[in-house]
C-alpha cells in the first residue's frame, strides 16, 4: 500500500512534480550553506528525499529513521545503498550530539506533540536542526485548486498542526535558536541551532 509520501513524490501531475523539484534546490542550496558533516533524516518515509541528499553530498555519512515499518520496507527495495533504519522521533535511538546536522522535512504537522519532537532532533543534533512544514493557508489552498481535500478546507487529513512561515519560526523558537527562515511555495524551511550549544 502507497504512503501518502510516496504518493506526493511519485505523483505525475507536472505542477507538483516542479514545486517538488524547486524545493529540493532551496533546501539543498540552504544545506549546503552549512556544509554537513554527516546527516540524520527523521521521519524520513521511504527515503526519497535523503536519496536526493545521497546523490548531492556523496561522502556525508546519512541515515534515516521512521516509524513506518510498510514505508521504510519499500525504501530498502528502492533505495538499498540508503541506511535505512526504525526509529520513533519523541525516542530518537541516537546518542547526544552525534549528528551534524537533523533534518525532519514535513513530519512536524502530523505530529499530536510536535513540541516533545523538536526537543528530541535537538538532543541529538551536534550544530542543526532543519526542518520544513507545509506554509498555511498557503498550502491548503493549492490543495483546494487542485480540487483536494474539499471538505476539509484544502487540509490533508493527517496534517493536525496548521502553521504560516511566521507561527512556525515562533514555534521553533521556544526550544531552538531560528537562524535561518526562508521557503519554497508552498513549504517553510526552518534552520535552527540547539539553545545549549549557544
Amino acid at each position: 500500500m502507497t504512503t501518502t509520501n510516496q504518493a506526493k513524490f511519485t505523483d505525475q501531475n507536472p505542477i507538483q512534480q516542479w514545486l517538488i523539484r524547486h524545493f529540493q534546490q532551496r533546501f539543498i542550496a540552504l544545506l549546503k550553506t552549512v556544509q554537513p558533516r554527516s546527516i540524520l533524516e527523521v521521519g524520513c518515509g521511504e527515503g526519497y528525499l535523503l536519496n536526493v541528499l545521497r546523490q548531492e553530498f556523496t561522502n556525508v555519512n546519512a541515515r534515516g529513521l521512521d516509524v513506518n515499518d510498510r514505508a521504510l520496507a519499500e525504501g530498502k527495495r528502492l533505495f538499498p545503498f540508503l541506511d535505512l533504519r526504525p526509529g520513533d522521533i519523541y525516542q530518537i535511538p541516537e546518542t547526544d550530539r552525534s549528528w551534524d546536522v537533523v533534518i525532519a522535512s514535513e513530519v512536524l504537522e502530523h505530529l499530536d506533540r510536535p513540541s516533545e519532537a523538536l526537543r528530541e532532533l535537538g538532543r541529538v543534533a551536534d550544530r542543526y536542526v532543519l526542518l520544513t512544514v507545509p506554509n498555511e493557508p498557503w498550502f491548503r489552498l493549492g490543495n483546494l485548486g487542485r480540487g483536494r481535500h474539499l471538505k476539509r478546507f484544502g487540509n490533508h487529513p493527517e496534517h493536525v498542526n496548521l502553521w504560516s512561515k511566521s507561527s512556525f519560526a515562533s514555534f521553533v523558537s521556544k526550544t531552538l535558536k531560528p537562524t535561518r527562515i526562508t521557503g519554497s511555495f508552498p513549504w517553510t524551511i526552518v534552520l535552527a541551532e540547539p539553545l545549549d550549544r549557544q
